[in-house]
This record gives structure tokens, sequence and C-alpha cells, in this order.
């Protein structure tokens, strides 16, 4: 029985023999892949590091008190929920094991945010410590860095906790000598079951002290973080999905241009207006002897004073997917006061070692970090085929819809819903977009030519749906907007282009929150915008089919649409012509591969050959179905995928499958679906790579990624 590796790639080469073609049945409802947004945190807790006195830099509030720390972090998941999270100098005993059971606890309790989580630890070097000697196999776990100090226990490290299942990580130290003021770090990565983002996290060195002292010169210091960076950046751009965080030690954002060139960088623009920008994530008490306390460490990035603290920014989130929103939770940062007036014996004591003054931090001082969190852009958070009854779910938020009225499943344009103009409609459970936020609504309409004015699309407010897309029959036009108040005038912010009646458009509508603007595409071309400067809540449902005015359901849409779609954040000019245009083969979720004691699994694309060779997942046969999910932007075309393998153990074996060539095309499905091909056999104990493209018999996608297996031994 082959193996199904749901995942996509192609190559070049040479003709070779034609693989079986297995076709799938394609996904109606698209749920099973779903490209959920990563809402994730990153945090340096200070978990065991810090100075002994509140006046040093570095100092540690709550360092001897771990379940604290897990107090901080659970507080940001529950409230923000999250599904990730990215943790520097974390002991993998007193924190990483610890958070797993006190969210496993909770989990118990019915607390849903809580339950699935899972983690991966990589060790680091402190700077007195000997080199890490890596051990055999693959661990979640790692065990090589340095002990944690005092009464912490486990590794010292960085560590990455999903809701999911983690199948695969990697860990890439850096180079940077020992000896010097700081530890060496690494360059933690993880693959989740089922996402196509991979997740990397990361704690960079700065030197600064090294160069005060004498130890290093300037230029050698600025090597030895150029050579970090640069590690990273390899290391991150190796996937072609990726959300990268960690402290980085910098607030001169020219240092990690590299790293901007490559991903939106969360906190470098508002999502909404007054939300600010370039927040500071890293909390120091100004260096001064005003209460007896000693002099303190100076700190080594630029800063800015704030009162009696010194503020930067060294902590940061990346994505190649840019982000729908992005704050640093400042008030969780450690502003105690511990001057000598307020806590008189939180200092040393001159001459006096042996003595731990007493320090007392504020209740939310968790760390001198702040937490830096921020929402990825990902798929549709509402998705609906429309195209016979099971099309009414599907995107990552699991919304349903309920068809009333006047409606009908038709084959026509790949199949849709036709509705009758005067009470069909389908309506979800709730609301769907924030209209207060950034949103983008999507969808295929084909207005009766004998209609009237009918809507595509809208949702609900109390009097007034707070946006609507329609078809304006006096004028012929396709229209998008939102009023600026929920009351009975007619008072709407739009933006109108001419419509054809009878004639299958694609419909985009999208609001920005931050730049106060709608616009509207049509067919992938943007039409105009409108300026939106009022925004409020219409908190009524979803709606397919009609929308409200002044308190009453209204035109009732006249005609068939199809693929209607909803996302929490406003696509741009090229992503809103791609999402029109496009053909995409995306990496599908499930993978069969062998399950080991202690190896973890991988769904096997995570970048090239040559860095992640070891970390295979190895499948369950010889014959492999290699499988993907292609995604025609006109649900009325068929499409299918081209494969290819090819054998990186031996690169002069002929490749199985070409990408073009015989063998290589799957079976076609209309829209979208699930494709695959099964490989011919290959040998046993072999490694090998495979991409995809989609094909629709007159243009070709953009090749997937590759991904990687390695061939069962027999």
């Amino acid at each position: 029985m082959a193996t199904a590796l749901a995942v996509v790639v192609m190559l070049l080469g040479q003709a070779v023999p034609a693989a079986a073609v297995v076709t799938v049945p394609g996904d109606a409802t698209g749920t099973a892949y779903a490209r959920e947004s990563v809402r994730v945190m990153t945090w340096n807790v200070c978990g065991e590091a810090g100075g002994a006195v509140a006046g040093q830099a570095g100092f540690c509030p709550f360092r001897n008190e771990p379940q604290k720390k897990i107090d901080g972090i659970v507080k940001v998941i529950k409230e923000q929920n999250l599904n990730a999270v990215m943790l520097q100098e974390v002991c993998s005993e007193s924190h990483v094991n610890r958070l797993a059971t006190t969210l496993n606890g909770l989990a118990a309790n019915g607390n849903s945010w809580a339950q699935g989580w899972t983690f991966a630890l990589a060790g680091v070097t402190r700077p007195d410590d000997s080199p890490e000697v890596e051990l055999a196999g693959v661990e979640l776990i790692d065990q090589e860095g340095s002990e944690c100090r005092g009464s912490l226990n486990g590794t010292l490290g960085v560590a990455i906790g999903v809701k999911g299942r983690i199948t695969w990580t990697s860990e890439t130290d850096f180079d940077t000598p020992l000896g010097l003021s700081m530890g060496r770090g690494t360059v933690l990565c993880a693959e989740v079951d089922g996402w196509e983002q991979h997740l990397c996290t990361t704690h960079v060195a700065n030197f600064g002290e090294d160069v005060k002292a004498g130890r290093l010169t300037a230029a050698t210091a600025d090597q030895y973080y150029k050579e970090q960076i640069d590690t990273v950046a390899a290391v991150a751009g190796s996937f072609p999905s990726v959300v990268l965080g960690g402290d980085f030690n910098t607030s001169v954002q020219d240092r990690l241009q590299k790293l901007y060139s490559m991903m939106s960088e969360c906190d470098q623009r508002s999502y909404l207006p007054g939300d600010a920008a370039n927040e500071i994530t890293k909390v120091t008490r100004a260096m001064e002897v005003n209460d007896g306390n000693p002099a303190g460490e100076p700190v080594d990035y630029a800063i800015t004073s704030q009162g009696e603290f010194l503020t930067s920014k060294i902590d940061y989130l990346f994505s190649t997917d840019g982000f729908t929103g992005c704050d640093s939770w400042t008030s969780l940062g450690d502003w105690t006061d511990y001057s000598d007036a307020v806590q008189p014996d939180c200092r040393l004591k001159p001459g006096d070692k042996s003595w731990m003054p007493k320090c007392t931090p504020g209740a939310e001082a968790y760390s001198d970090h702040t937490p830096v969190y921020g929402r990825t852009q990902g798929g549709p958070k509402l998705s609906w085929g429309l195209d016979s009854a099971g099309g009414l779910m599907g995107g990552s938020g699991g919304y349903t819809g309920s068809l009333t009225g006047g409606g009908s499943w038709s084959a026509e344009h790949g199949g849709s819903l036709a509705l009758n103009g005067s009470d069909g409609a389908v309506t979800a459970g709730g609301p769907v977009v924030d209209t207060r936020r950034s949103f983008t609504v999507s969808a295929w309409a084909k207005v009766d030519v004998d209609a009237g004015t009918s809507v595509v699309l809208a949702q609900d407010g109390q009097i007034i749906s707070g946006m609507m897309l329609w078809f304006n029959k006096p004028d012929s036009t396709w229209r998008f907007g939102m009023p600026k108040t929920d009351s009975p005038t007619w008072n709407v912010d739009q933006v109108r282009a001419p419509a054809t009646a009878g004639v299958w458009t694609r419909l985009t509508g999208t609001y920005d929150a931050a730049a106060e603007t709608v616009t509207l595409y049509v067919d992938g071309e943007k039409k105009g915008t409108a300026t939106h400067t009022a925004p409020w809540a219409a908190t009524g449902p979803f709606v397919v089919g009609r929308d409200k005015v002044n308190g009453v359901n209204n035109a009732f849409f006249k005609g068939s649409i199809q693929r209607v779609e909803a996302f929490d954040y406003a696509m741009r000019d090229a992503q809103a012509s791609s999402h029109a245009r496009t053909m995409t083969a995306p990496t599908g979720k499930g993978t069969a591969m062998k399950d080991a004691p202690y190896v973890s699994l991988s769904q096997g694309c995570h970048g090239p050959v040559e860095q992640f060779h070891l970390d295979f997942g190895t499948a369950t046969s010889l014959t492999p179905t290699l499988k993907s999910y292609v995604v025609h932007p006109d649900p009325s075309r068929q499409i299918w995928a081209e494969f290819s393998i090819w054998d990186t153990t031996d690169p002069s074996r002929p490749q199985p499958i070409v990408l073009g060539g015989s063998g290589s095309a799957s079976g076609k499905v209309t829209g979208r679906g699930a494709v695959s091909v099964t490989a011919p056999q290959l040998t046993p104990g072999h490694n090998y790579g495979w991409r995809v493209r989609a094909n629709d018999g007159t243009t070709t996608s953009p090749v997937s990624a590759d991904c990687h297996f390695t061939a069962p031994a027999s």
C-alpha cells in the first residue's frame, strides 16, 4: 500500500518511466488545508540570568521563582489567544517542563486555549563553560547546553512552544568564541504538524562589554555580531514560510538589515489609528549611584531615557507572511521602584558579598524584557465554497453557514449557489470580521440581468450593516462600502466600479484600519479607494445574499454566488491581484512517516538538503504517494499538478519523476482539491527531494518549496 506524503514539490531532468497516477477526491470545504494565522509571542523571561541587585544591568526579577515566570507566560497566552511562544533564557526543567505541566492542568479543567501544547528547547553555552558536544539523534528537549544555576534545574536555552504537535526541530549553533562576556547561542527551529510556517527563535550576543574592557576591538565585536545574523538569515531563509523571533541585543535596526530584506518585522507599522510602532522591549534602570547601590554595568545598545529607566527595543518578531497586528506588552516589564526610600534592604552592604539583597519586584514585573506578540497573515478565517450543501463550512475560524429562503445548488461555474432575490441567504452564527480593524472579503458573483440592487455579502449591525459588497442596479455598478454610523441614515463611505450583469466576476473589498481606507478590486484589478474614518463594531451575523438597512433585511441577491472568503487583514494590491489570478499548490497537512522512540517526525519541507540532510522523516513505503493541494482562482477551471522527485543521496541516478515529463501529472480536479502521483520503486535508505507546480493546460503556477524524505531501508 502506497504511503501518502502530503506536501508539495518539482524538478529538472530527463524523461523516465511513468508513475502510476492516483487521484484523490478534492476537499470541498478546504478545511484540511486552512492556513491559520500564527499568533505568536517572543519573550526573554530572564529565567536564570541577571545581576544581584536591582541597580545592576540585567537584574532579573523573580529569578529563583520559576512559577512566577510561568504565570506571566500563561497570562499572555490566555489573554492574547496565542498558539505559539518563543522564549529565551529559560531552563528545560524549571521553566519549559513546568510550563507544559501548568498548561496541561489548565486544559484538564476545561480551558481549551491551554490544550494540546508541545515544546522544544535548544541548549546554549555560557561564556565560561566548555563547548557543547552534540549527541546523536534528534531531541525535542536538547540536553547539551549549560546547566542552569542555583536552585533552577535543567539545560539553559531557548524554547519554542506551540498549540499543536512539533514534528521536527533543528539546532544551529553560532561559532562565536567562548570566554567573553556573553555565551554561545543557537537558532532553534521547529516544524508543526499541519502548519505551513516554520518557527525559529534565537538569542544573539553583542559583546559590547568586551569592547569596553579591552578584550575585543569594536571591529571584531561587530564581525562576531554580523556572523551571528548571517547564520540566523541563512537558517530562516531556508524555509519558504517562517516566523522568527528572539532577543537580538541591538536597537540599531541597520544591523538587522539582512533580516528586514527577507521578512516583515511586526512592529514597524501601526495597525490601528493611534497604535504605536517600534515600541520598547527592554527596561533597564539608570546606572547611577543615588541610593547606596554600587554602580551598575553599562548597557551595550542604544538607549533612550524614560524617567529613572533606560529603555530600548532589542526584541523582534519577523515573518515571511506579514502581520495583522503587533504589540509590546510594556507593563509586564520590571518598572518596580527599588529606591532606598522604598526598599532600603535592596542593596549590597559595602564589602559584604555573602548577603543577598532583599529586592521585591512588583506583581507583574516578570522580566527586564517585555513580551512582543503578533499575528501573521494567515489563510481565510471563513472559506465557503457554496458549490454544494457541503460548501457552507471552511476556513480557520470554523464558521458554518445556514441557508434559508430561496436558494438552490447549481453545477454552473464549477458549482455555485443560485439565490432567488426575495428571501434566499446564507447566514453565519455571528460576526466574522471586526469592522473596526482591517479585513478583506471576497466572492465570485454573477448577478442576473433582470435583478434589482443585490447584495453579495454583508455583516449586520443593529440598524444597518457595518460593511457590504453589492450590485447597484440604477447605475449598474459593483460597490463596496462601510457606513459611518449604525443609524437609519444612509451615509456610506463607498467605492464603485462598472458591472456587467450575467457575467461571473471576482469581487474583493478591503478595509485598512491604519490607512482609514476602503478599496474595491474587480477581477484582481484595483478600481478605487475611499476614506473611512469612523469605524464602529458591527456585531451581527456575517451574511451572504443580503444586507440590513434601517433595521430591515434588504436587497436580497438575485443570481449566483460562490467561493466566499474573509480574512482578518487588508490585502495589498499585489495580494488581491494574485488572489484573483494565480494558481497555487500549497503544502498539505498530513504526512506518513515512521515513528521511532525519541525521534521527532518530519513533514519533509524544511529547506535545502545541504542544511538539514540528517533530519528527514522516513517514509513507510518504497513507492510513496506524493500529494499536493491545488487551487485555481477560477472555480470552473480544471487544474492538476506536475510533480518531480529526485535522489539527493546519489545525484547521478536518473530522476524517477521529472517535472512536466512522463508520469509527473496528477489527476484533474475542478477549481481546487487534493491530487497525487505514486512514485516508482525507490532505492532503500536513499534521501529524496520533491516539488510540485499546478497546471491548467494554459499556464503553470510558481514552483513550490523543496521537500525531502528518506526512503525506508527495505
